[in-house]
């Protein structure tokens, strides 16, 4: 597994303690699998992503809607819950569940609003949002198209 450290086909070793980037799936399968008898549980340490580091948390606990969760991740969601299935952290579920409910308040809000004041930051805002905050708005903003179009044929 030594390209795994070097980035190249190399057949030596990963040494003791290397720090090495590894796709999650990947990592999650090292660190929780055993091998064999001799190692029953997993052979790597896992650090937290970048995306859960205490400055991002601190930040979503503040203030979610003003997080750029695109930046940090654009499956964000996607990705604290692969985290969360590994590590279990209850204070990381609460810190995610109320960042996407303030988050969706807003993004429905853009997404119904097309001729408010929220027009001029809407651009901006919508930059940030992560892959499934986008999907939420697109089904919103149908959603309201929808129900004005079902609106009008009443009348």
């Amino acid at each position: 597994m030594g390209y795994l450290e070097h980035g190249r086909n190399t057949s030596t070793d990963i040494k003791e303690g290397a720090r090495i980037e590894l796709p999650l799936w990947m990592a999650e399968i090292l660190a929780i699998g055993g091998i064999s008898d001799e190692l029953p549980t997993g052979f790597i340490t896992v650090s937290t992503p970048a995306p859960f580091s205490n400055k991002v948390l601190n930040a979503l606990s503040a203030n979610p809607v003003n997080v750029d969760l695109r930046g940090q991740s654009m499956q964000f969601y996607k990705l604290a819950e692969r985290w969360l299935a590994m590590t279990g952290d209850d204070g990381l579920l609460d810190t995610i569940m109320d960042t996407f409910k303030a988050r969706a308040a807003i993004v429905n809000d853009h997404a119904h609003n097309t001729r408010s004041a929220l027009m001029t930051d809407r651009s901006e805002f919508l930059g940030t949002l992560d892959d499934t905050e986008i999907k939420l708005f697109k089904a919103a903003q149908e959603a309201s198209k929808d129900l004005k179009k079902w609106t009008s044929m009443k009348k």
